[in-house]
């Protein structure tokens, strides 16, 4: 019995259920204990915070991991109509609280089925009635007066979605003041900056009437607001649902019931009934009997009329498939084809979709969870939305694949050809989407080491204390039971050609050794002659934060020959701040001379006494980490990028040191340089998710735990740049040319001191 690609996809037609602080977040927390409790433990006093509790405008920081109880609740609701007036409390970990109220709705067709559920909040200031309702501003958000709290209860990470949207973001950024789609377009009069058009969260703690109920993700919902749209603009067009292929919406057939409108605001149906986006309908043009009504107030009216020019919006985006393909049947040039594709779609928004789809493996992102939107009523802009289902996990009526079975059919097969307008950008822009892929990889945004990073940071923000209590109030997540063989099998690592070949497991079948069969959507392997005994005790997910790194470099191989992509060298610099303490690490992914005034060791091992055992480096490497020691000012490497191998044993290693390349959590153990009471040094790390270091750093891991803590750098030496050496004036200024300044300017300046150092700073 063979599985096409057809029948996966058919699989994911049906509804299927997707799994989805630096300081606070880390801190040790015992399992269930109660809030008050916990807020002890974590040292939060509702006296030391401010209380935003009476304002109607509240701004607080992004949290890293805030902590919520809900009050006058046991349990999320089951059903959509049914809704729960509660109080909330929250503390974000930064000094802020506020206490309001809040009407509490389920959240999600899917996941209302789990026994773990996502619900909703919008905030009242007035007795939740609706008419008064806080602005609640959190870091570079949107404003919002409500959100949603994501359970994902099949999430190993509790944010596997949510580090996706990171990573769509770091791709989109990534094309500077034209990064959010919105930049693209004319048709926005006062344009929220903080518009994402894509959702974020952060980690949260949520607590039912002071017990520990679950971890959840605090997230921006699907608002007009996060798409920099006004409420009444038809032109404004916001669709989410289920778009699927070729044979609905993209194939010119409209199913109006797989539509939903986010905006504009207050539209009709045909029926004259107000559009309800949880129930939707036909929306309304001039054929209705309700259309022009002479009892409807001059309001109605208008709105009335917005709806009919969005549905022929949305009728003429129904038609660019036709019309492309009409261009294509005429055998029209390549660059008429493009250029039409172009006029209507928004080329760089699924360029960036379709690179982050395929990185992703987010496989149910062809088909749906993916929004579509205009400002004009012609050029259609896509992000994504829903990557649960990204990073391995994948979830067929209910059956979650191990980690290893990332991919149940190879890249290979991976195909754009059913889910237009990504095929036509595929077919005609395949050269951009592999040019803009190298880009990528060469500057070092998409690397296992970049993305692993995003995870750890995630991980140690919400906190291992918060994670065992997740563990042992909801025990029973596939995420955390292991897939147990019966003993007369194996479970087979997982091979598409093996396994679309393999028969089906049945009890009357007899197997011989050696012999393959699938069950449950695994690659199951007999030990022995065997019948009537299936293959599995129990069928899990156990997941874990060492899985991500290896997932992500076998992914970005399979991903790199996909996009026919190989290496090219890219001019790079970097620029190293060496402040008062007169020392610092250093790790960058190309080779560089070492700039003038400061001087470069690797770090073999650490003495009894504390001090480092350090050698003297002439010739720097590229992914290697170093120990740095220079006058106070900025120092600039310049180099060549240079292909990274994330294989090799000493891949961001040396000797004792260990690099990183992007911001993250330094590991229980390590050494990190940090200046306590005037004494520079470093110090080790006693907590996982306490301590977050810069990218291009590096921490020490040593055998066995030294002695002493700190862990000095010069035997019998102060561990900060002396008197001596701070307090020798500047004798010249120069620029690169050798011309001689009068003070520093803007740029590279060359600074040489009364005690003979010469030290190159960069003024911005």
């Amino acid at each position: 019995m063979k599985t096409s690609f057809s029948e996966i996809r058919q699989y994911l037609l049906i509804p299927v259920i997707i799994f989805s602080m630096t300081m606070v977040g880390a801190l040790s927390v015992s399992a269930q204990e109660t809030f008050e409790q916990t807020l002890a433990k974590l040292g939060i006093k509702k006296a030391d915070c401010k209380d935003w509790s009476d304002s109607t405008n509240i701004t607080i920081p992004k949290p890293i991991c805030v902590y919520v109880n809900l009050i006058g609740v046991t349990s999320v609701p089951t059903r959509s109509s049914v809704t729960h007036n509660i109080w909330m409390e929250v503390y974000d970990g930064f000094g802020n609280y506020f206490k309001k109220r809040v009407q509490m709705g389920v959240q999600g067709r899917s996941s209302a089925r789990w026994v773990k559920r996502n619900f909703k909040t919008s905030f009242f200031n007035d007795e939740w009635v609706g008419d008064d309702t806080p602005d609640i501003k959190i870091g570079d958000w949107v404003e919002q007066d409500g959100f949603h709290f994501k359970a994902f209860y099949l999430d190993y990470f509790k944010g596997t979605g949510i580090i996706g949207y990171k990573i769509y973001d770091q791709i989109t950024s990534d094309r500077g003041e034209y990064g959010r789609v919105w930049e693209r377009t004319t048709n926005i009069k006062k344009p929220d900056l903080d518009a994402l058009c894509h959702p974020d969260a952060f980690p949260c703690a949520v607590y039912f009437n002071g017990k520990f109920y679950g971890l959840y993700c605090w997230q921006l919902k699907k608002h007009r607001k996060n798409m920099n749209m006004k409420k009444h603009t038809p032109e404004h067009v916001y669709i989410d649902g289920s778009l699927v292929d070729n044979t609905t919406l993209f194939g010119g057939t409209i199913v109006w019931e797989r539509l939903e409108f986010r905006n504009p605001k207050d539209m009709y149906s045909m029926s004259g009934q107000l559009y309800d986006k949880d129930n939707p309908d036909e929306l309304m043009d001039e054929t209705s009997p309700y259309y022009d009504v002479d009892s409807d107030s001059e309001e109605v009216k208008e709105y009335k009329q917005n709806t009919a020019k969005v549905k022929g919006y949305v009728k003429q985006l129904s038609k660019y498939g036709k019309e492309i393909q009409a261009l294509i049947s005429k055998k029209e040039s390549k660059e008429t084809i493009r250029a039409a594709i172009a006029e209507r779609f928004d080329v760089p928004s699924l360029i960036d979709y379709i690179i982050h789809n395929i990185l992703t493996n987010n496989f149910d992102g062809l088909l749906k969870n993916y929004q579509w939107f205009t400002y004009d009523g012609k050029k259609w802009f896509v992000t994504p939305y829903d990557l649960d289902t990204t990073f391995g996990y994948f979830a067929i009526n209910y059956i979650i694949f191990p980690p290893q079975y990332y991919n149940i059919y190879p890249i290979s097969s991976w195909t754009y050809n059913l889910y237009p307008p990504m095929k036509w950008v595929y077919q005609y822009f395949k050269d951009d989407i592999d040019e803009r892929y190298a880009h990528l990889r060469d500057t070092g945004l998409l690397n296992a080491e970049t993305i692993a990073s995003m995870f750890s940071n995630w991980y140690y923000s919400v906190g291992e204390a918060n994670y065992q209590n997740e563990w042992l109030k909801w025990k029973d997540s596939p995420c955390l039971i292991e897939t147990i063989p019966n003993s007369q099998w194996t479970l087979a690592t997982y091979n598409y050609s093996r396994y679309k070949n393999a028969a089906v497991y049945s009890d009357t079948a007899t197997y011989a050794a050696g012999q393959y069969c699938r069950a449950e959507y695994r690659l199951w392997k007999a030990n022995t002659k065997v019948k009537g005994v299936r293959p599995y005790k129990q069928v899990g997910c156990k997941d874990s934060l060492e899985r991500i790194f290896p997932w992500t470099q076998q992914r970005l191989v399979s991903v790199d020959s996909w996009m026919n992509y190989s290496f090219t060298s890219l001019p790079v610099s970097y620029t190293l701040t060496i402040s008062s303490v007169g020392w610092s690490t250093l790790c960058i992914p190309f080779k560089f001379s070492i700039p003038e005034g400061i001087e470069l060791y690797t770090v073999t091992g650490c003495k009894a006494d504390g001090t480092l055992i350090k050698e003297r480096v002439t010739d720097p490497q590229a992914y290697t980490p170093y120990l740095v020691k220079g006058y106070p000012g900025d120092y600039v490497f310049i180099g060549q990028s240079e292909e990274a191998h994330e294989g090799a044993d000493d891949y961001l290693v040396n000797g004792s040191m260990h690099g990183c390349l992007v911001e993250r959590y330094v590991p229980q153990g390590g050494y990190v340089l940090q200046n306590h009471n005037g004494k520079a040094a470093f110090y080790r790390v006693t907590e996982n998710g306490k301590v977050k270091m810069g990218g291009n750093r590096a921490y020490f891991v040593f055998d066995g735990a030294p002695s002493t803590n700190p862990i000095l750098f010069d035997e019998g030496n102060p561990t900060y740049v002396s008197v001596t050496e701070q307090s020798a004036g500047i004798v010249g200024i120069y620029g690169l040319d050798g011309t001689e300044k009068q003070h520093l300017e803007k740029g590279i300046n060359i600074i040489k001191y009364s005690n003979g150092k010469t030290v190159k700073m960069v003024v911005k």
